[in-house]
């Protein structure tokens, strides 16, 4: 059984997790069970990690049940969160406690924050979690902790989780009241910023910035161009209810404001015509009643607290500047949005994930199938990396990481665990160094991972064109193969290009199939981990913008799993802003649809004070 497994890593082809989970489920040998204590500090999950014999086994064997158990443990941390864990299982056989035991070691409990590597890098999030949840308790009782227990052992007498809700109101009703509100909403990316505004419920303003913050070794660089943005759409705003005085001087002003809004305006360009403004209004200057954005890292009660993903991975790198203050300066964004609104007025920022769920539910509610949202919305947003969001039926959002990029599902491919992160054709995470991650298997560095292996023995004439175009480099003494990010980032051309040929070339068109191959298999992980219940997963992002593509990543998960994918186009516009959206010439829903989601999850927060949320 094991063997087959090895076989198929050693030459060089997936080896799933729910696949080996499932081989193993019956076998005749151990038992681990865990009790993990979610970041509540209060209620629990319990799972079972069963375990073959452990004799007699091949070296490569063991290695491989040892990454499978190690998988098990890492995937719920990375998706629930926790506050402690504890391990139950028979402790009088030698072989499963060492196992369990260096399991156990890859988490590196007992080291810093800065010196934790790869897998102990999951226990910097889960402590910054419980530092944001539990500010009252004393700081070494809030530190995560993995416990080894024999299986005769009391289990704690708790709750067990659930993500399942009653259904309210709450998704047809943010889409209401606006009609007296100036509303941001911001889509914070990893190659661009997306911003719009609504006055008087009305879509007056849309901005693109690109960006590359994943570079970035100063957090100013990260939060400023956020700022800057938000204050030239307040900028419009004011203008916009200013009314005909100083017509001539109103009209040279919104001038400058709408230049600034191109896609291609500098940090500098946006923040001069925001001061124009500013200086030119005085006190006739309004304020955002409220402010929805959506970040890529965990977000708790509206403060970023993760600091284990790519984008800070400048800032982690920078030995000039200590990290966690640099860190604690992107938690307190909130608070510097909040200045930009109202006395009285709220931030509201989750997850790009659950933003993503948040929006399809939203939309969903207005739709003539109401019905898909009834039970609470799963989403994904494919881009730079797979985020993923869940949302209940009641409108609320689980105080849980869900950093389902960050999960391992692939314990085989092992050509693709050589090549270093940053290389195209590596299997491993560019944040973690952990292979076999979603990262790699779901989202555009899947795209051009997958379109190497299959170009370069198939199609060298596609290889050669695509280089010739600047798309790949090699660069390095180990000559890794890149896609360009300065001076012309070529990711998001590169992605178009491969899109494009998957209309008319064979190799391409089953990359995207793979991509939704692999997209059945986080379906099928995450609803191990979560039991939501949910058959659907709705996608945002890049890869659904080309109806093809979506449609081969439909017939590439209808390989493996009966999950249903909807996509997040145009056929999903129905509340006021949204079509207003899917009208504009020049932007999509695929696009802009989570930072229109963004301004009514502030509207959310607007119309429900008891909502997680930084009031003024």
């Amino acid at each position: 059984m094991i063997s087959q497994f090895v076989e198929a890593a050693e030459q060089g082809r997936p080896v799933f997790l729910t696949d080996v989970r499932h081989a193993v489920k019956d076998s005749r040998g151990f038992q681990v069970e865990g009790v993990l204590v979610l970041p509540d500090a209060t209620s629990v999950k319990r799972f079972v990690i069963p375990i073959p014999e452990l004799s007699p086994l091949t070296d490569q064997e063991r290695e491989l049940i040892f990454s499978y158990v190690l998988a098990e443990i890492y995937n719920h941390l990375a998706t629930l969160g926790g506050y402690s864990l504890t391990l139950y299982y028979d402790r009088g056989k030698a072989r499963l406690d060492d196992l369990i035991a260096e399991v156990v070691e890859q988490f590196q409990l007992d080291r810093s924050r800065g010196d934790r590597t790869e897998h102990g890098r999951i226990i910097n999030m889960l402590d910054r979690m419980n530092d944001a949840l539990h500010p009252d308790v004393p700081s070494d009782e809030r530190r995560f902790t993995i416990t080894r227990a024999d299986l005769d052992e009391k289990r704690p007498e708790r709750p067990s989780v659930s993500f399942r809700a009653s259904p309210n109101d709450t998704f047809q009703a943010v889409t209401e009241g606006l009609d007296s509100t100036i509303i941001c909403g911001l889509d914070v990316g990893g190659t661009d910023i997306k911003g719009v505004l609504s006055v008087g419920g009305n879509l007056l303003a849309l901005n693109e910035f690109d960006w590359n913050p994943a570079s970035y070794g100063e957090v100013e660089q990260i939060i400023d161009p956020i700022l800057t943005i938000a204050r030239l759409l307040r900028a419009r705003a004011a203008l916009e209810r200013a009314g005909e005085d100083g017509a001539l001087e109103r009209a040279d002003l919104i001038a400058q404001v709408i230049a600034a809004l191109r896609a291609d305006s500098t940090v500098e360009q946006m923040e001069r015509a925001a001061t124009s403004v500013e200086l030119a209004l005085g006190e006739r200057m309004v304020s955002f009643d409220a402010i929805g954005l959506c970040f890529p890292d965990v977000v708790v009660r509206s403060r970023i607290v993760g600091g284990e993903v790519p984008k800070t991975l400048g800032m982690r790198r920078n030995p000039r500047r200590d990290f966690e203050e640099q860190f604690g300066a992107l938690t307190a964004l909130d608070t510097r949005l909040l200045a930009l609104c109202r006395e009285g007025g709220v931030v509201m920022n989750t997850n790009d994930g659950p933003m993503a769920a948040f929006t399809a539910a939203v939309e969903m509610a207005r739709s003539q199938t109401p019905e898909l949202c009834r039970n609470g919305v799963f989403a994904h947003t494919l881009g730079t990396d797979l985020g993923t969001g869940l949302v209940l039926a009641d409108g609320s959002i689980p105080e849980i990481p869900l950093e389902v990029y960050n999960l391992i599902l692939d314990l085989g491919s092992n050509s693709a665990r050589d090549f270093a992160p940053e290389d195209l054709r590596s299997l491993r995470n560019t944040n973690t160094g952990i292979a076999g991650t979603p990262q790699k298997l779901a989202s555009q560095a899947a795209a051009f991972r997958l379109a190497d292996a299959a170009f370069v023995d198939a199609r060298p004439d596609l290889i050669e064109e695509i280089e010739r175009r600047g798309f790949i480099v090699e660069e390095g003494a180990r000559l890794m193969r890149l896609v360009p990010e300065s001076p012309v980032d070529q990711r998001k051309p590169y992605l178009a290009h491969l899109m494009e040929l998957a209309e008319t070339v064979d190799e391409a068109a089953e990359v995207f199939r793979t991509i939704g191959e692999y997209m059945a298999v986080v379906y099928a992980e995450t609803e191990h981990l979560l039991e939501t219940g949910l058959k659907q997963r709705f996608l945002f992002g890049r890869l659904v913008k080309s109806a093809r593509c979506f449609e081969l990543m439909r017939e590439g998960a209808s390989r493996r799993e009966s999950v249903e994918l909807v996509a997040a186009d145009s056929e999903m516009a129905y509340t006021p802003l949204m079509k207003a959206l899917d009208a504009d010439p020049h932007y999509t829903v695929a696009q802009f649809g989570q930072a229109i989601g963004a301004i009514y999850f502030a509207n959310l927060g607007l119309r429900n004070p008891d909502r997680a949320g930084v009031r003024g």
